[in-house]
């Protein structure tokens, strides 16, 4: 009954959606459903009737430089970009595209069973949420000032969002929250501000 509800709920965020979320990587344990979600092992030619990119980390990317520069130009023109990645080896897409962007990459192997907040003015409002998951095993990001932190993992960036031209970016060092074994109530809250936050640029 419990499981039923979250894919009802994580649904109904996603018809929310007037164009499509693009799930690409490792998106098979990724409990997400919805009409208006479309998921692919390689980069669509045309990237119109999207308004979200989700990139699953895997161990090993299919995308080329070409694709990195479709998704960089398709978020500077409004998209949004959720770039997600686990400890290693789980970090080959994410680390490809922040590296394009940012000239960094996700490092370390931490466990933590919850979060620590950033502050409370970030951009995807988890503060006013408690014992939020971090992940199973997570992954975290340098600082950059381009990029606010949204949240912390044993003193290390784990959640982090900022803009990118007209569109924006969230990078998710935990992404493991959303496998369908470890959804809940509190991980369905968080994908729904994090669809939301990069629903608000097209």
């Amino acid at each position: 009954m419990k499981l039923t509800y979250l894919f009802l709920f994580i649904t109904c965020i996603c018809f929310a959606q007037e164009k499509d979320i693009l799930l690409i990587g490792n998106y098979e344990p990724i409990c997400i459903e919805g009409e208006n979600i479309q998921r692919v092992e390689v980069l669509p030619d045309d990237l119109n009737n999207y308004q979200i990119i989700m990139l699953f980390s895997s161990a090993s990317s299919r995308l080329n430089n070409n694709d990195l520069e479709r998704i960089i130009d398709f978020v500077e023109h409004g998209g949004g970009i959720y770039s997600g990645s686990e400890n290693w080896p789980l970090i080959a897409e994410s680390n490809q595209l922040t590296q394009k962007i940012y000239k960094k990459e996700s490092f370390g192997n931490y466990h933590s069973d919850k979060i620590e907040f950033a502050s409370t003015y970030g951009n995807l409002q988890l503060e006013n949420l408690s014992d939020l998951p971090a992940g199973k095993t997570t992954s975290a990001f340098p600082l950059d000032y381009r990029l606010k932190v949204e949240a912390w993992v044993s003193d290390q960036a784990l959640i982090l969002s900022g803009n990118i031209g007209k569109g924006r970016i969230i990078i998710d060092g935990g992404y493991s929250r959303f496998y369908c074994e470890n959804t809940n109530e509190l991980s369905v809250e968080m994908l729904s501000r994090f669809i939301t936050y990069l629903n608000s640029t097209k």
